[in-house]
């Protein structure tokens, strides 16, 4: 896949979760779609189409809603070289990946723009995070479950989980 779908991609991501996606929110939690995109993105294709569209979508993220300039980008990018480092010893075919990634990939992104907004001196009350972290992470999970099936069953021929292909 060329490097400019994918920037397209993370355009219309960011387009559709500014817009229409937030009628979705439960628990006040929205689902992260770069997130959910990095993952199928680092595991089916190339960790350089999953930096690709971690910083188009960061650098969006933060122009255009962002506190802060750069938080956004730099998590983003920072779970993506966390995650294509993980992947690596894991099997790609299993349901349970999906699911473990992008589960840990929502925590660390919680946790470390948690970490920058406490050294910004704007702190986010933890205990009312508690619920719409873990709400995000169940989310995505499923969401993401779902995506990483359909993409992996166009990209390889047979579904997620069928060991006898």
């Amino acid at each position: 896949m060329k490097y400019r779908y994918i920037v397209l991609i993370g355009f219309v991501n960011f387009i559709l979760m500014s817009t229409v996606f937030q009628i979705f929110r439960i628990n006040d939690a929205l689902p992260n779609l770069c997130i959910i995109l990095s993952i199928p993105l680092i595991a089916l294709l190339s960790d350089k189409h999953a930096y690709v569209y971690a910083i188009t979508y960061g650098a969006l993220q933060d122009v255009f809603l962002g506190k802060i300039l750069g938080i956004n980008l730099i998590l983003y990018v920072l779970i993506v070289y966390l995650i294509t480092r993980l992947e690596k010893i894991m099997f790609k075919g299993n349901f349970l990946t999906p699911v473990f990634l992008i589960a840990l990939s929502t925590f660390i992104y919680h946790l470390g723009f948690y970490i920058f907004m406490f050294f910004l001196q704007s702190t986010i009350p933890l205990g009312l995070m508690y619920t719409k972290i873990l709400t995000e992470m169940i989310y995505n999970s499923i969401i993401g479950l779902i995506l990483y099936a359909i993409i992996f069953k166009r990209l390889n021929g047979y579904k997620l989980g069928d060991f006898n292909a």
